[in-house]
């Protein structure tokens, strides 16, 4: 989905009212929930992408799923959005937040890909070495046509040791 300032503007408004509020885990949590649950249901997403249903009947579907699932403030935000025609840009709005959640908590995020699931103790060694004195949330992806090795992404900076990517390297060299 498209990134707007106006996504910005709206997860920060929500993480304002969670501050305030003392529920930022409990909104990240709800946040959470409401993105598995659009992600996984292509019927929920045909919804929020079709502008031939009304704003009622969109906040009426949300609140049958989501009324005694989420938070009152949550419920809220996700009426507001509706009303207002963004429901398009939801899942930004959530990706922003927890952007915003986790700068607050000094977590970073390292996404990693490898060509097979890494085990735990590796996983703890790269943690070791990306922590910068906040937590480290590793979130992995498989990807067999590394071939072997892994990629790690934080923030904008990534780190390939990955086969098919030394592979790449020896043919370029190959080629001068």
């Amino acid at each position: 989905m498209q990134t707007t300032k106006a996504s910005n503007r709206y997860a920060q408004a929500l993480f304002e009212i969670a501050i305030e509020n003392s529920i930022l885990d409990e909104v990240m949590g709800d946040l959470k929930l409401i993105s598995g649950t659009i992600q996984n249901e292509i019927d929920l997403i045909d919804l929020i992408k079709n502008p031939t249903i009304n704003k009622s009947t969109k906040k009426t579907i949300f609140e049958k799923i989501f009324i005694k699932k989420v938070n009152k403030s949550t419920m809220n935000f996700l009426s507001l959005v509706i009303g207002k025609n963004r429901e398009a840009y939801l899942l930004d709005m959530i990706n922003k937040y927890q952007d915003l959640y986790n700068e607050h908590y000094n977590i970073v995020v390292a996404h990693i890909i490898s060509a097979e699931p890494m085990d735990e103790a590796l996983k703890n060694k790269i943690k070791a070495k990306i922590n910068i004195g906040g937590s480290v949330h590793i979130e992995e992806k498989i990807d067999k046509s590394l071939l072997g090795g892994f990629i790690i992404k934080t923030g904008d900076l990534q780190y390939d040791a990955s086969i098919r990517k030394k592979i790449k390297n020896a043919k370029r060299a190959f080629k001068l």
